[in-house]
């Protein structure tokens, strides 16, 4: 369910900003590097590269937790193109990929007439801050400057999220759920071109795609932008959802998405 959430939380954080299509706002750097220290439960590193303003990213994790004096380790990449999210797990050697969820959301906003898209806009204004109100959460703009960019902070479901004002992009996390406490934060920005390779897919490993996930992300993308059209609280809908299905128990991972997603509803 990780891409189901995440597309939610895309729509609302992005709908709220007057540009062409609200689902491809650019990053304040066209190509860059983020590197993060983790520590917590999950200790360790990961990396971020950016290309053509954030539409691209190719996520390198280097992570370790020991348990009942067990040490278990997490190697992952995870590849985003405007088409697809592959995801790479270098310890068992598997992949899988899916459609990028975003690439359905813009297309269901294109499908809107000039007026229709005003009000999708205008309803994911109305609803967004309400909806962080009633998960107990909070937004405060401008709560921190890091690595020279403005941050906006949200607080919700115990979680803090610093991210890149205007873009949800995550410069710090700190996080306690599921009796897990985590912290991730970026020791190092450098913008400027990065390596190719990082965008390369592994050698050797097969990527295989779920079509019935790839046609339930496409319905949910229509849903949510025609319940918008209509004025109606998608978000509620969303939530219970979540909660009714113990299948879609959040991870901290996914606590961090719906976090940095949901703080943009203010803006």
């Amino acid at each position: 369910m990780k891409y189901f959430l995440f597309v939610f939380l895309f729509t609302f954080s992005k709908l709220s900003y007057a540009v062409e299509n609200p689902w491809d706002r650019p990053l304040p750097f066209k190509e860059a590097t983020v590197e993060y220290q983790v520590d917590g439960t999950m200790k360790g590193s990961k990396t971020i590269y950016i290309r053509n303003y954030g539409r691209e990213s190719a996520e390198y994790s280097d992570l370790s937790m020991s348990m009942f004096g067990m040490r278990q380790v997490q190697k992952e990449i995870e590849i985003t193109t405007p088409e697809w999210v592959y995801h790479v797990d270098l310890e068992e050697g598997i992949g899988s990929k899916q459609t990028n969820p975003i690439k359905y959301f813009r297309q269901e906003f294109d499908r809107l007439s000039k007026s229709e898209q005003k009000t999708v806009v205008k309803n994911a204004e109305k609803y967004g801050l309400s909806m962080v109100e009633g998960m107990q959460g909070e937004v405060k703009k401008n709560a921190a400057k890091l690595h020279g960019y403005q941050c906006d902070m949200t607080k919700i479901m115990g979680s803090e999220v610093y991210s890149i004002s205007g873009t949800g992009f995550p410069l710090k996390v700190v996080s306690n759920a599921m009796g897990m406490t985590q912290k991730e934060e970026a020791v190092k920005l450098s913008k400027g071109a990065v390596p190719t390779e990082k965008f390369a897919l592994p050698d050797g490993i097969e990527f295989k795609s779920d079509p019935q996930v790839d046609k339930m992300m496409q319905e949910q993308a229509k849903a949510v932008i025609q319940n918008l059209l209509k004025g109606e609280t998608a978000g509620s809908a969303q939530r219970n959802a979540f909660e009714q299905d113990p299948e879609n128990e959040l991870s901290p991972e996914q606590q961090q998405q719906l976090q940095q997603m949901m703080k943009m509803f203010n803006q």
